[in-house]
């Protein structure tokens, strides 16, 4: 490692102490193609520091974007899926509703029908039949 050190490279730990953050973090900006890796595990210092501090300063300057999400996109984001959850909900409720004004509408059609189809065969005064379906009609609120 004596060698490695003498032509400025040094171990990820080593790099990782220097700025502050974690040997992870390292691994992330070297992946991402932040700071530049001089080896397996190993890292040219000046290069490194001098990419790291414009990363910095790009992050500053907003020229760079962090990868992190900022407080206000974590907000923003939770807006947007409260606000799916509530189309969701309201669609849900509106599809409810017409499905039961279609079965009150058909009750209020059907019911009346089938009462007179059945009286018709048992009653045959044709006022009687008229009178209990239009009470029926009452009783479920139909004035038709």
């Amino acid at each position: 490692m004596n060698d490695a050190r003498s032509q400025g490279l040094y171990p990820k730990e080593t790099i990782a102490n220097l700025l502050n953050v974690s040997e992870r973090r390292i691994e992330q900006l070297a992946r991402k193609k932040i700071i530049p890796k001089a080896g397996r595990g190993v890292f040219d210092l000046g290069p490194t520091v001098q990419a790291y501090v414009r990363y910095l300063q790009g992050l500053c300057s907003g020229t760079i974007r962090s990868e992190e999400p900022s407080e206000l996109d974590k907000r923003l984001l939770e807006a947007k899926v409260l606000e799916r959850e509530s189309k969701a909900r309201q669609a849900k409720y509106r599809a409810d509703a017409m499905e039961y004004e279609i079965r009150e509408r058909k009750l209020s059609t059907e019911i009346p029908q089938k009462l007179r189809e059945k009286l018709t065969e048992r009653v045959y005064d044709e006022d009687d039949i008229e009178e209990i379906v239009e009470i029926v009609r009452e009783i479920l609120g139909d004035s038709s």
